[in-house]
């Protein structure tokens, strides 16, 4: 090696990564080396020697942890917003267009607009909660015999899709419904009118909703939003008749001396 070697440095930024040879000096040239390697988004690190490129994997990784936090989040409030496509209308209108079915019982609160089958527990109350709302307490009535006809479903349950949630989530609404409201039923092929006169939350130890009654009636309820243990919100409904149509126009004929 010539003597003139010893004052130059053989700092190679791009050589940094796979064999760093430093020879150091002067010590200007070193320092307006480092400052071509900072430029260049190296560092040098004195420990090793080497330099590292600065990792871009922590951004990498944010972006989609954002987005799927932005997406859960719409998820979990996507009953509570307005539906961009669909009819509000839609259960309204299927009230005066159509039919009960023999073979499936349902119920419909257009104010909210809820229009899901009622099915049997059938020793299985999860199973029959994912079709819809379950019929509680059968020995306690029905809309044919009279009694207490009790019904309950899910108020909030996460889907994989907002689509998914809302649909399981049935009576995400309930604490909208107001005294006066109109609820439908429709049990063995023929469609049943109550009016809600009462509204409340009940302890979820508060059996009682669920006792047969004297009078025909509905009772309608689901857990709060924060869980069965944030109590129930509980409609009570009282029967009108049992809708009839005429020359295609729904009507309530009154039932007071059907039971």
């Amino acid at each position: 090696m010539k003597g003139a070697m010893s004052n130059v440095a053989l700092l190679n930024c791009a050589a940094f990564g796979i064999n760093a040879q430093v020879i150091v000096a002067n010590r200007g040239r070193f320092v307006q080396t480092l400052f071509a390697c900072y430029n260049k988004r190296m560092r040098y690190t004195l420990h090793d020697g080497a330099e590292r490129k600065r990792s871009r994997w922590p951004i990498l990784l944010a972006i989609p942890l954002l987005i799927g936090g932005l997406y859960l989040l719409y998820n979990t409030f996507s009953p509570s917003l307005p539906i961009i496509s669909g009819d509000s209308q839609a259960t309204a209108k299927k009230l005066t267009a159509s039919t009960p079915s023999v073979s499936e019982n349902r119920i419909y609160m257009p104010q909210i607009n809820v229009d899901i089958p009622v099915v049997e527990i059938n020793g299985n109350e999860a199973a029959a909660l994912d079709k819809g709302a379950i019929h509680r307490a059968p020995g306690s009535g029905n809309p044919k015999d009279g009694g207490n006809y009790v019904i309950a479903a899910h108020r909030f349950t996460l889907g994989i899709t907002p689509a998914q949630t809302r649909a399981k989530s049935p009576f995400y609404h309930i604490d909208q419904m107001q005294v006066g409201d109109q609820i439908y039923i429709d049990y063995s092929g023929v469609r049943y009118a109550y009016k809600i006169f009462k509204k409340e939350t009940v302890a979820p130890t508060d059996v009682a909703i669920e006792n047969r009654t004297t009078d025909p009636q509905l009772t309608v309820y689901s857990c709060g939003l924060s869980g069965s243990r944030d109590g129930r919100d509980v409609l009570f409904a009282k029967l009108l008749g049992t809708v009839t149509w005429e020359n295609g126009q729904a009507k309530i004929q009154t039932t007071d001396s059907m039971y």
